[in-house]
């Protein structure tokens, strides 16, 4: 999942980038995947353990559905 142009960040701002509810809300899947690119990436330089991964994948999920469920309650 690495082999992105994306440029490599640090783990305080990918916890910005999780924050960003703005560019969560305006593009949800695509702002999922780049928590997903960034994510692996720190995994892979070593900067994150297996551990710490997994708690930033959920915390991308976690995102996620409530991008989707902010976008359910706007239909109504």
């Amino acid at each position: 999942m690495t082999g992105s142009n994306l440029p490599v960040m640090s783990i305080q701002e990918w916890r910005q980038l999780l924050n960003d509810t703005q560019a969560l809300l305006h593009s949800p899947k695509k702002h999922h995947r780049e928590l997903l690119h960034h994510a692996y990436a720190l995994r892979d330089m070593h900067a994150v353990d297996s551990g710490t991964l997994a708690d930033m994948l959920e915390l991308a999920d976690e995102a996620l559905m409530y991008a989707h469920s902010v976008q359910a309650d706007q239909q109504w």
